[in-house]
């Protein structure tokens, strides 16, 4: 029965069908949560997929807890730059720049770009350049450090001074007019020319 569901949700996903699929994979995730438990891999592949979906929907306020929760469970499994870790990173940092919920959104960019800087250097600087559009009014290195401030989850920048410093040349070359960066923004950060 799992499989059939489970073949089904995929149809409803790849055919874009986002709401069917997000019910079925709703109901995957609850019944895997219980007979496999909370870290079992199809649970969290199910989670993911909710996520995917919610996304698709723009059911930021929805999506924004699982995100939490997949993120935090992928961190502890598999690590920051692991392709899903970072997958559920952009999902939850776009859910909170739609919420306008930058601090958060800025401290998921910096940590994934971050643990990205060495592997995937370009989708870095993207993500960077993300949490430097997205920036309200303070330095986005200081947030992340800040114990003080809004956290994802508190994380010292392995490559804290070659993030600042990337930081300070991005910030001379972002337009002047703050909503016009932030509107060049997509789900995958900042492409600058």
């Amino acid at each position: 029965m799992l499989a059939e569901m489970q073949d089904e949700a995929e149809a409803y996903l790849s055919a874009g069908e986002y709401s069917h699929a997000l019910a079925e994979f709703s109901v995957l995730r609850e019944i895997r949560s219980r007979r496999e438990g909370p870290y079992s891999v199809m649970y969290l592949s199910n989670l993911h997929d909710c996520v995917r979906c919610m996304s698709e929907l723009q059911l930021w306020a929805d999506s924004t807890p699982l995100c939490r929760e997949l993120h935090g469970k992928y961190v502890r499994t598999h690590g920051r730059g692991q392709s899903d870790t970072v997958d559920v990173a952009k999902h939850w940092a776009w859910a909170l720049v739609h919420l306008h919920d930058y601090p958060p959104a800025v401290q998921l960019y910096l940590t994934t770009a971050d643990a990205l800087w060495d592997s995937h250097p370009a989708q870095a600087r993207r993500l960077l350049a993300a949490a430097v559009a997205h920036r309200t009014g303070v330095d986005p290195a200081a947030s992340i450090l800040d114990a003080t401030g809004p956290h994802v989850d508190p994380v010292r920048l392995a490559h804290g001074p070659d993030v600042e410093a990337a930081m300070t040349q991005l910030i001379e070359r972002l337009p002047a007019d703050v909503e016009a960066a932030r509107a060049a923004v997509t789900i995958d950060g900042l492409e600058l020319a």
